[in-house]
């Protein structure tokens, strides 16, 4: 399913730990400009600008909406490593969403798929599932021949 990885890049996701929520988890790219100094309470949303090449960047005010437009572009012939989707601040910042090819699966997951917006499970997870076995391993001897009685 291709909106698992997409959902949590786009929507950002809370992680569920035994039951306990160990907090939300925004996207990479909202972590980063979070990091130089953002504040989405205080600079407001970002936008987001699609780039291809030198042609004039597109801009948006959401992030499904860029990804629409890069998709588009991209299953349109344009070469995808020439395409960019770009998080810009009031104040200046930019930090790339996506690029290349992992553009197309961003979109498909983030436009098709129900956005994921909680990861939950076990703190561990045991190395089999309940009723599988271990593969079985084979024994070989290696550098080993039958050598003939003299």
């Amino acid at each position: 399913m291709p909106g698992r990885l997409a959902g949590t890049m786009v929507d950002g996701v809370e992680l569920i730990i035994d039951g306990v929520s160990r907090g939300w988890s925004p996207p990479q790219w909202e972590e980063d400009l979070a990091g130089r100094g953002w504040d989405r309470d205080r600079d407001g949303a970002a936008t987001f600008r699609v780039r291809v090449g030198r042609l004039p960047d597109q801009c948006f005010g959401d992030i499904r909406s860029a990804l629409r437009c890069a998709r588009t572009l991209v299953e349109s012939g344009i070469d995808c490593g020439s395409v960019t989707v770009t998080a810009v601040t009031r104040s200046g910042l930019e930090e790339v969403v996506v690029t290349g090819t992992p553009i197309v699966g961003m979109a498909i997951g983030a436009l098709e798929d129900p956005p994921t917006i909680a990861i939950d499970g076990p703190s561990w997870l045991p190395r089999y599932l309940p009723g599988e076995e271990p593969p079985r391993r084979h024994r070989y001897r290696i550098g080993r021949t039958a050598t003939a009685p003299v």
